[in-house]
C-alpha cells in the first residue's frame, strides 16, 4: 500500500476517480436497460416497501393493503393507492396483518385472514369511494397466506397455514361463509388465478415441501380437477391472467432464496410454455392486472432479510416462449440488481453442465471479503444474496468460477 500513497498525485487522482466514475457508470446503465427489456418495465416504488401484502384493482386503480416489515416480520396497516401518478395514502385497515388475501366485489375490497405470528379470522372491506372499512363476518378459522378467487360474486378462499386444504365460500350478500369441498392437496402460500368461472390453484407449500400441483375447483359442482403439474414447485408467488393465459411469477422453494421463473399456462389446452425471466428474484410480493399488464409489488428476495419497495410491469405480449423447459446452455454470470445497492443485493448465475462452484466478493483491492458459494452444483439458474451490512460504502467485484469457466463484475454498495 506504500507506493500508491507515495505517489498519488491530486489531478491524476482525479482523473482517476473520474475515469471510474465513467467505467462504472456503464457497469450500472447496460445491464439495467437489459433488465427492463423483454416486457418487464420498473414504474415507480411503494410508499411503504414490504412483503407478505394484498394487491387488487378498483377502478383502474392499483391497491396495496396490509403485509409485513422485513424480519422481524411486524404486521402492518398499510393502504396506498397508486393511479399512475404519486401514490395516496387512504384510511389503514383496522386489523394490521401480512399474508393475508384481498378479493373485489363490486368495486368494494375485502381484505381476508393473515396476521404475523399469530394468524387471524377477520374479515374487512373497504369502500374506495369513502376510504371507509366495514367488520365482516369472520372467516371459519384462522388463515394465513391463503388466496382468493371470484365466481359470480362469490368469494372462495383456499389453502393457508402451510398445510390447510380448506375452500370456504363467503357471500358479500349474505355476509355468510360456507364450508366447501377440501382441495385433494395441501397448499399455504399457494397462487389462484380464476378463468372461465373455474378458481384454478397452483403449487404452495413451504420449506422443503414446494409443490408443483395444479388444481380446478368448479363451484357449480363443488369438485376438484387435476391439472397439468407446473414444471416449477413453488410457493409466496402469484398467477394471473392476462389474454387467457395465467402466468406463474416468482416465489421460493426454500424460503431462503427467491425465483425469477416465469411460466405461462394455457387452461384450455392444458398445457405450460416457459417465458424469460423477471428481471429480479420475488417471492411474497403483491400483484394484480390492469388494462393487461401484470402489476408485480414490492416484495422481498430473500426471505424477508431484505425488502424492496419497487413495482415492475410486466406486458406479456412482449416477452417471447420458449417451446419447452431447457436447462441453460451457456455458463452465464449476471449483473447484480439492485446496483448499486444497500445493504443486500442478488447475485445470478447460470450453468450449463454440473460444476464445482466457487462464487466470491473482493475489495477494490483485491482483498477477499465473503465466500458466497462453495459447492458443486448441477446445470441450473441460481440466485444468491449477498448482504454487505458492517461493510464500508465502494465498490466491490464478485467472481464467479465453474470449473475452468470464469466471469467477474462489478458492483457498488452505498450507505
Amino acid at each position: 500500500m506504500r507506493p500508491v500513497t507515495r505517489f498519488r498525485h491530486p489531478e491524476r487522482s482525479s482523473g482517476l476517480r473520474t475515469w471510474c466514475v465513467i467505467l462504472f457508470s456503464l457497469v450500472l446503465i447496460l445491464p439495467y436497460a437489459w433488465a427492463q427489456g423483454g416486457g418487464w418495465v420498473k414504474k415507480t416504488t411503494l410508499p411503504t416497501p414490504r412483503g407478505a401484502l394484498g394487491a387488487c384493482v378498483v377502478g383502474q386503480k392499483l391497491y396495496t393493503v396490509g403485509g409485513v416489515t422485513t424480519s422481524p416480520f411486524t404486521d402492518l396497516a398499510a393502504n396506498e393507492v397508486y393511479d399512475l401518478n404519486p401514490w395516496a395514502v387512504k384510511s389503514p385497515m383496522p386489523t394490521p396483518r401480512g399474508w393475508l388475501c384481498v378479493a373485489v366485489v363490486n368495486d368494494t375490497m375485502y381484505a381476508i385472514g393473515g396476521g404475523y405470528p399469530n394468524a387471524t379470522r377477520k374479515l374487512e372491506a373497504y369502500n374506495p369511494a369513502t376510504n371507509t372499512w366495514t367488520q365482516r363476518a369472520d372467516l371459519l378459522g384462522e388463515r394465513r397466506a391463503a388466496q382468493a378467487g371470484v365466481v359470480n360474486g362469490i368469494i372462495y378462499c383456499i389453502g393457508g397455514n402451510q398445510t390447510e386444504r380448506n375452500c370456504e365460500a363467503y357471500d358479500p350478500v349474505t355476509n355468510t361463509w360456507t364450508r366447501k369441498s377440501d382441495r385433494p392437496v395441501s397448499g399455504g402460500d399457494l397462487a389462484v388465478t380464476v378463468y372461465n368461472g373455474l378458481v384454478y390453484t397452483f403449487g404452495g407449500g413451504y420449506t422443503g415441501t414446494a409443490q408443483k400441483n395444479v388444481y380446478a375447483y368448479d363451484p357449480q359442482t363443488d369438485t376438484w380437477t387435476k391439472k397439468a403439474d407446473m414444471p416449477t414447485a413453488r410457493f409466496g408467488f402469484q398467477t394471473y391472467l392476462v389474454g387467457g393465459k395465467i402466468y406463474a411469477i416468482g416465489g421460493t422453494q426454500m424460503m431462503s432464496d427467491a425465483l425469477k421463473t416465469v411460466e405461462e399456462y394455457d387452461p384450455v389446452a392444458n398445457t405450460w410454455k416457459t417465458r424469460e425471466d423477471m428481471p429480479v428474484p420475488l417471492a411474497w410480493f403483491g400483484g394484480a392486472v390492469a388494462n393487461n399488464r401484470i402489476y408485480v409489488i414490492s416484495g422481498t428476495p430473500d426471505g424477508g432479510i431484505s425488502g424492496t419497495g419497487d413495482i415492475w410491469e410486466y406486458d406479456p405480449t412482449m416477452t417471447g416462449v420458449g417451446a419447452s423447459f431447457e436447462l441453460p446452455r451457456h455458463f452465464v454470470l449476471e449483473q447484480n440488481y439492485p446496483n448499486p445497492f444497500n445493504p443486500t443485493t442478488v447475485i445470478s448465475y447460470q450453468l450449463s453442465v454440473v460444476s464445482g462452484v466457487n462464487l466470491r466478493v473482493f475489495d477494490l483491492l483485491g482483498r477477499e471479503v465473503a465466500v458466497l458459494v462453495n459447492e458443486e452444483k448441477p446445470a441450473g439458474t441460481y440466485s444468491v444474496i449477498w448482504n454487505a451490512t458492517g461493510f464500508p460504502s465502494g465498490l466491490y467485484f464478485y467472481a464467479l468460477q465453474a470449473g475452468i469457466q470464469r466471469q467477474t463484475k462489478g458492483m457498488m454498495l452505498i450507505k
